[in-house]
């Protein structure tokens, strides 16, 4: 019979390791409401790695995560990273590559080894950081302050641990990734009111013509934008742009650039649309656009209604097409020079007809052409000039609406991220 005092010995042992339990379980309660709050994730990292040893009381360690497929170390208190990843156990598998991989924890006893920093490793373990969906990466940890080895317990106590610190490292990337899509977005609002501002909202008080302009948005603000300047009782000035990027940095270099136009008219009515190219180049240029991605399409037409005549510069942009009423024939407008922006000092040149009544400017930018169908195939500029001839007796905003439904059509079943913005105008001689 076992004696009642021996007995008693034995409950007062278990009632201790179960208060002891109990105090673990509530230490590690504390651990986890602490790291899952944290929303950064260096931040979370140092937290865990610290809470890690003092929980299992290990000596050193190091967190390693997965990037770009390859784990690296992103902190460790008395680890080299080297060692760390090259570690190994049965038939010489990488243990940080396996538990990464198998997402199993690892527990390595009475081992014997020491580092070439001459640091003595009886005993170690290798836990995965996960949660139900993704792996992280794995934590290492190694030794026990008195010299024992890692048990069970203590692998159990770091998997719960190491829960926490998935669930807060999903947390910390979910919160980055919203604020950089917040930034984007803000970023996109700005461009958007910078190029709402810049798109001129009456252009239907210039006697003599008729025009129709509308612009089409993408999901990404791009660097589009016309105007209609006038100049005078008989003269005006067409302009479509577009700027190579989107964004808030298009949309502000295409503020700079139509600044520029407007301020040269203002100062010299009578420049020649070759010389406003060159101007509005040479000031681009030389200030305000310093990368060499970035540069600017421009095609420049002015109307002279008393003399009757139209002259015109195509500035890298694509060619604008004139449908001849008298002939019934298109004719192409590429007469001008290089894209805006990246070439100072250059010298553009100017053509010039005559004008009649029914006579058609058709101006648009490259995301008309280059819209493209399920299958890849671009809309194109002999399809841009079948529209064109078919549809030039519409007045000009509702052809400018006609266009956009060939696009939508040609577009069908594409996704909305396919579709590029594009900018169409039309201007229409109606004098007697």
């Amino acid at each position: 019979m076992v004696p009642v005092a021996k007995i008693k010995d034995h409950i007062d042992e278990l009632e201790a390791r179960l208060e002891a339990k109990r105090a673990d379980l509530k230490d590690l309660a504390t651990m986890g409401a602490v790291v899952t709050s944290i929303h950064e994730i260096n931040a979370v990292l140092s937290v865990a790695m610290d809470m890690a040893l003092r929980l299992v009381n290990g000596e050193v360690g190091t967190i390693l995560l997965e990037s770009e497929g390859t784990l690296k170390r992103k902190i460790s208190w008395g680890v080299e990273e080297e060692f760390a990843v090259a570690l190994t156990f049965h038939d010489d598998q990488n243990l940080p590559a396996y538990v990464y991989q198998k997402r199993e924890p690892v527990v390595l006893t009475d081992l014997g080894m020491v580092t070439e920093e001459g640091i003595h490793i009886k005993s170690l373990m290798c836990l995965p950081v996960h949660t139900a969906q993704k792996c992280f990466g794995v934590l290492l940890v190694f030794n026990k302050t008195d010299d024992s080895n890692y048990g069970p317990e203590d692998r159990e106590m770091l998997e719960m641990l190491m829960s926490f610190v998935a669930v807060a490292i999903d947390n910390s990337l979910l919160v980055k990734d919203k604020l950089k899509r917040q930034k984007v977005e803000q970023e996109m609002a700005i461009a958007r009111q910078v190029q709402e501002t810049i798109l001129p909202q009456d252009i239907d008080n210039i006697e003599g013509v008729e025009i129709g302009a509308v612009y089409f948005p993408a999901l990404d603000v791009g660097g589009d934008f016309y105007d209609i300047i006038r100049i005078n009782e008989e003269q005006f000035l067409v302009v479509l742009g577009d700027v190579s990027n989107k964004g808030v940095a298009a949309a502000l270099v295409m503020s700079a650039a139509a600044g520029i136009i407007k301020s040269a008219i203002n100062a010299q009515p009578d420049i020649t649309v070759s010389e406003l190219a060159a101007k509005t180049n040479d000031l681009l240029a030389s200030g305000i656009i310093k990368h060499r991605d970035m540069f600017v399409t421009l095609f420049f037409c002015k109307y002279d209604l008393r003399e009757r005549t139209l002259t015109y510069c195509n500035a890298g942009h694509v060619p604008g097409l004139f449908w001849d009423e008298k002939s019934k024939t298109i004719e192409e407008l590429s007469e001008g020079g290089p894209i805006v922006g990246q070439f100072p000092g250059t010298v553009y040149k100017e053509g010039s007809r005559s004008l009649g009544k029914g006579d058609r400017l058709f101006l648009f930018t490259d995301g008309l052409t280059e819209a493209a169908d399920r299958s890849g195939q671009l809309f194109g500029r002999e399809r841009v000039e079948q529209v064109f001839t078919v549809e030039r007796e519409e007045p000009p905003k509702d052809f400018c609406l006609k266009v956009k439904a060939c696009i939508d059509r040609f577009t069908e079943g594409c996704s909305e991220e396919s579709v590029d913005d594009f900018t169409i105008l039309q201007v229409r001689v109606e004098w007697p």
